[in-house]
């Protein structure tokens, strides 16, 4: 099992027009934000960062991914730039701590914490 979801701050409409040929997508409004939730794991799982940034355009974009093969993806974008990355496949981990203070993703349990407080 995956754990999948983009929160994007702009209106459901907008968002939704960005995954036309994405199935399994559910989207659900978040007060300024647009949640995307990919349940089956694999349609966004494994995109580069300028993927990210450049589906955020101008919008603040969080992504946040984990399985339980202790597999971790997190990215934050806003304004155009992507504040923080953190990706970890099979025990390799590669990040960019990036200028984010607000978000202390350390480790695969961090990404998971951080979908279930401000995701779930």
């Amino acid at each position: 099992m995956s754990d999948s979801k983009v929160m994007i701050k702009a209106p459901m409409k907008k968002v939704k027009a960005r995954f036309p040929d994405y199935e399994d997508m559910e989207f659900e409004r978040r007060g300024d934000w647009t949640l995307a939730e990919d349940y089956s794991g694999t349609q966004l799982f494994g995109w580069g960062t300028s993927d990210w940034v450049e589906l955020a355009g101008q919008d603040e974009l969080i992504y946040a991914c984990y399985d339980e093969n202790m597999n971790a993806e997190f990215i934050h974008v806003k304004d155009g730039i992507c504040l923080r990355v953190y990706t970890q496949y099979d025990g390799e981990v590669e990040t960019d701590e990036g200028e984010d203070p607000d978000t202390s993703i350390k480790g695969w349990s961090d990404v998971a914490d951080y979908i279930d407080e401000y995701m779930g």
